[in-house]
């Protein structure tokens, strides 16, 4: 496989696909001590945002309550060393992996040889600047 440029320097989030998300939220909080992003997903999604360490986990909640039905985890995030989307989207370009359209947060999907979904995070991507902005603030 042909390489690229691009660094990877940290898993920034893993979004899980629970059938109770307050149950879920406090397994995770209570029993492995994750704490919460107390950041809202909006009013129709039954979500919870956590954090352990630099790493979140993104906990959302299926209407169908069958959690393992192929999708229980729906996608890793990827910090990557760059400065802009340009830069990760040109360097996977030149050795044949497609991405997805930008999201509205800055970011891109990719997929790994098994079809599993990666979402790329570059500096500017809007969670990472709210992340070190809120670093910033507590510190």
């Amino acid at each position: 496989m042909t390489t690229t440029k691009l660094k990877v320097t940290g898993i920034d989030h893993v979004v899980l696909h629970v059938a109770d998300v307050e149950r879920s939220k406090r397994f995770y909080m209570e029993v492995l001590g994750f704490e919460d992003r107390n950041v809202s997903g909006g009013p129709n999604m039954k979500a919870s945002f956590l954090r352990c360490g630099h790493q979140g986990l993104d906990l959302f909640e299926v209407s169908s309550g069958d959690v393992h039905g192929g999708e229980e985890m729906n996608h890793m995030a990827l910090c990557v060393a760059a400065n802009d989307l340009d830069e990760i989207v040109s360097e996977l370009s030149k050795i044949g992996i497609e991405t997805s359209d930008r999201t509205p947060r800055n970011t891109v999907f990719i997929s790994d040889p098994d079809g599993h979904r990666i979402e790329m995070l570059p500096f500017s991507a809007d969670e990472r600047a709210r992340e070190r902005d809120a670093a910033r603030a507590s510190g």
